[in-house]
């Protein structure tokens, strides 16, 4: 059966639709069968298949996404990563940021200023901030490994190809509020690199000096889950500081940092065997 005109955008909006942005072959058959009953589960995973190929086919060419579809380990699943807010914490590019900043690699250390990283995957959920109220990452920077505390907290807005723009720069901020210094993370693409491409784009330079006026650090990256091709283009300067918006700022990843904290020290009791077994 040649799939028909339109199943694809259905099958991708179911995709997008579910709670966790995330279904398996066999729950998309279990809805679509009815509708066209001669469907099957191999046409479905074909047609994601191919819409996740044209995808890294246009990421290669430097292109922006289409359809934001990728499988699930295994590959009877797919899930979407595009559309904001609406995405699972800790899935694509928001998962490869955090393991690039807790790799404590060297030229990261150095961006960040601190020996030691955590990263909070906090772009997801409702806030009481109210628009632009949350950060899509938060850093907290320890002076050692095994510091019991952070003693400082950095945020993180990050922009895919086409993102540099002032109002992201003004997105960064206010999200921001509350950490020590706020930062946007872009796509290298959207920087000028020589005086042709700067005629071209007269207005990445603007995007840069409203940045510097905010107090707004812009790091752009060439690969974003390679830290040694993250470059600091802007330093960010330190922000004022709020007690009630720090406060605020912390109750978004609070919870899931006590709940790592217990994970670690769980791991270290080890259960042995009584002295007479």
């Amino acid at each position: 059966m040649k799939v028909q005109t339109g199943l694809r955008t259905r099958i991708i909006n179911l995709i997008k639709k579910s709670p966790n942005k995330s279904l398996s072959i066999s729950a998309l058959h279990k809805t679509l069968k009815e509708r066209f009953p001669t469907l099957t589960k191999k046409q479905i995973k074909r047609e994601l298949t191919k819409v996740h190929k044209i995808d890294v086919k246009r990421r290669r060419d430097g292109k922006n996404q289409k359809y934001f579809i990728v499988p699930n380990k295994g590959g009877n699943a797919f899930r979407f990563i595009g559309g904001g807010e609406n995405t699972r914490k800790y899935t694509g590019p928001y998962r490869d940021i955090s393991k690039v900043i807790e790799r404590d690699s060297k030229n990261i250390t150095k961006i960040f200023g601190a020996p030691h990283l955590n990263a909070f995957d906090v772009h997801a959920g409702k806030s009481s901030r109210g628009k632009w109220g949350r950060p899509d990452l938060i850093v907290a920077l320890y002076r050692e490994v095994g510091s019991p505390r952070y003693f400082s907290l950095h945020s993180i807005e990050y922009q895919k190809k086409g993102g540099f723009s002032p109002e992201n720069v003004a997105q960064a901020y206010v999200a921001g509020k509350g950490a020590t210094k706020c930062w946007l993370l872009f796509d290298s693409r959207d920087w000028p690199k020589n005086s042709n491409q700067r005629r071209n784009n007269p207005g990445a330079q603007r995007v840069r000096d409203f940045a510097r006026e905010l107090g707004v650090g812009l790091i752009y990256y060439k690969n974003l889950a390679y830290g040694g091709s993250w470059f600091v283009l802007e330093p960010a300067n330190k922000q004022r500081r709020n007690s009630k918006a720090n406060k605020e700022l912390k109750h978004l990843f609070e919870g899931e940092r006590r709940k790592r904290k217990q994970e670690k020290q769980h791991k270290k009791i080890r259960k042995s065997r009584p002295k007479y077994y």
